[in-house]
């Protein structure tokens, strides 16, 4: 007794000190079979039990799975003993994984069954229940197929004879045997070396449509650096990392044909700043936007003091993309937001007017996106009077 108690102590410290690492796990349902040894409980008075057992079993998840099996086991007379049992049967557990891993799966066990029971020398057999509870691992080699590993445990079992003087027995029950996992190997769900990364930007060479990105750079899932808003260069070297999409740009990513970052025309009191460009539906400013916008007021701020009765224009514009009673509501919105960020910035409001002409004046094509970006624009203009 001390022994197995010994032996079922040190399976379920094994259980309990295996780390729950992300390892190739076995989940395929599996056949087993084995040696099998009881020692037996003194009532029996006779030797220790040995015999065979077989099952199979199926996982219902990553921790619990099922197992159905029979058994056979024989009891020998020993000098001055005075009883032969054989017994046979059946038994159904229920398995609780600690880890499915293929290298060592620890498990506890709760089963139920029914044993044949017969005692040879006086001729008595019954049919009897029993319960049975333990722990155990599963352990499958790396060789071949890997389909075959080995399998150990240790159980007490409970079985109540229904024979005359006899009552029930209590007694420890150490298996041995081999497993065999049935279906596909399964894929592994631990680090495995895919191939190489050269520029160590997480999308491995040969998916890798840009393999010398920068180091740092952030990317797409084809290795690329991101460019948000689709100007052809990437966010980190990017100086207007919001442009209007479809306008040209420079090296830097700042729009250019007539749109250059910060451009002022005209001379004396009567200056035209670079366009406002807005997003297709948009009033808000983007960021490159309120750049132009900070230059511009620094500017109208700096011509007070020569030109005090300064003027400011600015006009809204929309594409033709939707109707024309939205277009001019949409191109009053655009006015008006760049009016209100020319005042936080401290242009007189009373300097400032606005006026909104809709789809009514554009600069380009409303044909291609190219030319709707164009159109999709608020002009800012200083006048003396």
């Amino acid at each position: 007794m001390k022994t197995t108690t010994r032996a079922g102590l040190a399976l379920a410290l094994a259980a309990m000190a295996l780390p729950a690492l992300a390892q190739e796990n076995e989940l395929r349902p599996y056949v087993t079979g084995g040696y099998q040894y009881l020692f037996e409980d003194d009532s029996r008075n006779s030797d220790n039990g040995e015999g065979y057992f077989f099952g199979a079993g199926k996982a219902l998840n990553q921790y619990w799975g099922v197992e159905f099996g029979g058994f056979y086991d024989q009891f020998d007379r020993e000098p001055g003993q005075a009883n032969n049992w054989h017994e046979y049967g059946g038994r159904l557990d229920a398995l609780f994984f600690y880890s499915r891993d293929r290298r060592l799966s620890p498990y506890v066990n709760l089963g139920v069954g029914g044993a044949r029971t017969v005692l040879k020398n006086i001729a008595g057999e019954s049919t009897d229940p029993f319960v049975t509870a333990g722990v155990g691992f599963f352990k499958y080699f790396d060789v071949g197929s890997g389909d075959i590993g080995m399998r150990a445990d240790v159980n007490y079992r409970w079985l109540d004879i229904d024979q005359p003087g006899i009552g029930a027995f209590e007694e420890p029950v150490v298996r041995v045997g081999l497993v065999m996992a049935l279906g596909d190997k399964p894929m592994s769900s631990g680090v495995v070396d895919l191939g190489p990364d050269s520029d160590g930007d997480g999308v491995l060479d040969d998916a890798d449509l840009c393999p010398a990105t920068a180091k740092g750079a952030k990317v797409d899932a084809k290795g690329c650096p991101v460019d948000s808003d689709g100007d052809g260069i990437a966010d980190d070297l990017d100086s207007c990392p919001n442009t209007a999409r479809g306008l040209g740009v420079d090296a830097k990513g700042c729009p250019t044909d007539g749109s250059g970052r910060f451009k002022v025309v005209g001379q004396g009191a009567e200056l035209r700043f670079d366009d406002v460009h807005f997003e297709f539906d948009q009033s808000s400013l983007t960021d490159h936007a309120q750049s132009i916008l900070d230059n511009a007021a620094k500017t109208v701020n700096g011509l007070t003091e020569k030109f005090p009765s300064l003027k400011v224009d600015i006009s809204g514009h929309a594409d033709a993309t939707g109707t024309d009673g939205y277009n001019q509501a949409l191109s009053e919105r655009r006015a008006n937001a760049v009016k209100q960020y020319l005042i936080r910035k401290g242009v007189e409001a009373g300097r400032v007017s606005t006026y909104a002409y809709g789809e009514s004046k554009p600069v380009a094509t409303n044909d291609t996106e190219e030319g709707r970006a164009q159109n999709r624009r608020a002009e800012i203009r200083t006048r003396g009077e």
